[in-house]
């Protein structure tokens, strides 16, 4: 299922303009518990957009398994891509155990989408299932440059030297205001 999903996030930004990649780097896991006594623990996690549109193609990434050194707070420490994402589009993490015979689920945990968007997010969100269980993530901000813009604006005087400058031109255009009717006074 690899390849095909490759071709559609190709596709999809033809598709829907909004759509973008998301960068999530998921660190470590603290306070996992023991699911295969017999295997040895071998944690990953698998991050999904959960897409607004019902039938949109599934986006989903997952870390390398832990195999070995302390499984219960495992450190992945793995930036994975995910393509197409759109603003409002929530995070699912689910934690899987990989054993012999398959893969149990750990726990799970949710990322809104006003968490990381537009300014990124940094921190651990607790895992659903697990009481004293967290996922430590980092989400750069999303979206390139043209966001950027609408996230600077939200923030009151994001520098001193933009300010700076608009100040600037508020202070000439009023010199220029004034010095017009004077010119039409002289003559």
């Amino acid at each position: 299922s690899r390849p095909s999903g490759l071709i559609m996030s190709q596709l999809s930004p033809v598709m829907a303009p909004a759509s973008q990649k998301l960068l999530v780097n998921v660190i470590q896991a603290e306070g996992l518990q023991h699911l295969n006594h017999f295997t040895g623990d071998h944690p990953y996690c698998v991050c999904e957009v959960k897409n607004l549109e019902p039938h949109a193609t599934r986006t989903k990434a997952e870390t390398k398994p832990v195999m070995e050194g302390d499984t219960l707070n495992p450190v992945w420490n793995e930036t994975l891509e995910l393509e197409p994402w759109q603003p409002g589009e929530a995070l699912e993490f689910t934690i899987y155990d990989k054993g012999l015979i398959g893969s149990k689920t750990e726990g799970k945990a949710m990322l809104p989408s006003e968490f990381f968007y537009p300014n990124g997010f940094q921190g651990m969100i607790s895992i659903i299932g697990l009481p004293d269980a967290r996922l430590r993530l980092e989400v750069p901000p999303p979206g390139g440059s043209m966001m950027q813009g609408q996230a600077s604006a939200m923030v009151p005087l994001p520098a001193p030297t933009s300010s700076a400058c608009g100040s600037q031109q508020i202070m000439e255009t009023t010199m220029a205001q004034a010095a017009g009717p004077q010119r039409l006074a002289v003559s």
